[in-house]
């Protein structure tokens, strides 16, 4: 049964402020993987913000699209409602609500009682629960770029099923998330109550002033450079290579809160803590001492111990972001980089695709190569290279043989860097462990999400890209460099 409700007076309670602080999705989901974006969002000075690049807008545009784009294939008949500002759209859509109608797509939406607001992707109208409008009410949906639902879209999404239910007084008891490959998983909103409601507490906290410590690599654009310059002058325990802003809370809570905290720190003390094994605590300890001795420790020089082939092969992959392989842009990689050593020198080789769908003929360049190859050995630094030529070959069906011409002769520096030496880096990435040794990239404008943007305008129009994706070749060759400057450290040490 129909119930009467004054779209008036529901307006003048939902924009009615009782908390000083105004609340949106975003904010309260970075609060459960980055709280000191919080903090530098209001309080850290504007100019430590970093600029945009051009891979960022791209990303943030192809956001836009992809939810767009979702809305118009599955909802081709939406309304779009239409309003000055938005408050003026949420008067809208409150009265649209009362009146019933079936769908609702990027409105603004208060309920500033608990300072929450935002802009909700989706929100349908649903009959199998009644609310203050009637024998109906409304649900949430998100649209997500990513493949992979995280819990910051899920507590996104159940944020948004919190302040509907305040507005239209009835919680929705699921709310749905669509994901980049147009999947819809459906969620229970009080599987994330409890995580919801301390996340807008914590928030509200920091924002009330509540310290809060910066962590390495734990904040994203715009205040990632901001955030990593504060935790190494307060010389944060989030230096030492594996320890993560999650990691992190456990060690604070037993008061190990700086690099020297750590290094000072006892292995069977560590050990006490729940997850911490003695290898773990190790690394860290080690990890802790290289760094604040600002020199490397070597532990097991034993350990190393490289073949001897008449030719070197040191590989290097660019590809496309998984959060970009959506709509009109696959997921490939567009380039494979070899710097091949032997007794004549040293020779760089990049094997590109020159479109989106050139990634099989790549391949066969490169593996052509290899075939013709004896006495050799290939480099690489961590698990990409490996991971995706297998992904690669086992899409385009290369014969098990062929495939183990790389597989078989793949020899990871990183695996054999980490295992002997403790470097007194923040973190144990080519990007770090190579610039300690002394190389420089010859590109400070160029990296691995940049490229992805340049690629992209390349396959756009090639001629008028050639100078800037040449940019990417020389990134990729300087990669391959520094995998071989790691490699013949490591040679030199033992």
């Amino acid at each position: 049964m129909a119930k009467f409700v004054d779209s008036n007076e529901l307006f003048s309670k939902c924009m009615t402020e009782s908390v000083n602080e105004r609340l949106t999705a975003r904010t309260v989901a970075s609060y459960i993987e980055s709280p000191f974006e919080i903090h530098c969002n209001k309080f850290a000075p504007e100019h430590e913000k970093d600029e945009i690049t051009e891979y960022q807008k791209l990303l943030f545009q192809r956001g836009k699209d992809h939810e767009t784009q979702t809305v118009h294939q599955r909802y081709p008949d939406i309304t779009k409602l239409t309003y000055t500002n938005p408050e003026e759209g949420f008067k809208i859509v409150l009265e649209s609500m009362v009146s019933g109608t079936e769908l609702f797509h990027g409105i603004p939406i208060y309920y500033l009682p608990e300072g929450l607001y935002g802009s909700a992707d989706i929100i349908e109208k649903s009959n199998d629960a009644d609310s203050i409008f009637g024998n109906y009410h409304y649900a949430i949906k998100e649209v997500k770029l990513a493949k992979n639902i995280k819990e910051k879209h899920r507590l996104q999404g159940a944020f948004y099923t919190l302040m509907l239910g305040q507005i239209q007084g009835r919680i929705p008891k699921t709310f749905t998330i669509i994901n980049g490959e147009g999947e819809e998983s459906i969620h229970e909103y009080s599987d994330h109550e409890s995580l919801l409601l301390d996340a807008i507490d914590g928030t509200r906290r920091i924002l009330q002033g509540e310290s809060i410590s910066p962590t390495h690599g734990g904040c994203d654009f715009p205040w990632e450079s901001y955030s990593n310059k504060m935790a190494i002058e307060t010389n944060d325990i989030s230096l030492v290579a594996g320890i993560s802003s999650k990691t992190k809370i456990k060690f604070i809570e037993n008061n190990y809160k700086t690099v020297e905290d750590l290094a000072q720190a006892k292995i069977s003390d560590l050990t006490q803590m729940n997850g911490v094994g003695n290898v773990s605590a190790v690394k860290y300890v080690n990890n802790a001492k290289a760094i604040q001795s600002k020199t490397h420790i070597v532990y097991d020089a034993d350990s190393i111990d490289f073949p001897k082939r008449k030719m070197e092969i040191f590989l290097d992959l660019e590809g496309i972001d998984p959060t970009m392989a959506v709509g009109e842009v696959p997921l490939i990689d567009y380039m494979i980089g070899i710097l091949v050593r032997d007794e004549s020198g040293e020779k760089y080789i990049a094997f590109t695709a020159k479109d989106t769908d050139k990634e099989r003929e790549m391949l066969l360049e490169f593996l052509e190569f290899i075939t013709e190859q004896h006495d050799y050995v290939i480099y690489h630094y961590h698990n990409y290279e490996k991971s995706h030529l297998s992904k690669m070959m086992e899409k385009y069906e290369i014969d098990r043989d062929t495939q183990n011409k790389v597989l078989d002769h793949l020899i990871d520096i990183h695996t054999v860097a980490t295992k002997a030496v403790y470097f007194p880096t923040y973190g144990n990435g080519l990007k770090q462990i190579a610039p300690y040794l002394g190389f420089k990239w010859t590109h400070k404008d160029v990296s691995a999400t940049e490229s992805i943007s340049i690629y992209l305008d390349f396959v756009k129009n090639p001629e008028e890209n050639k100078e800037r994706f040449q940019k990417v070749i020389d990134y990729n060759e300087d990669d391959c460099v520094a995998t071989r400057v790691i490699k013949d450290w490591l040679v030199d040490i033992k």
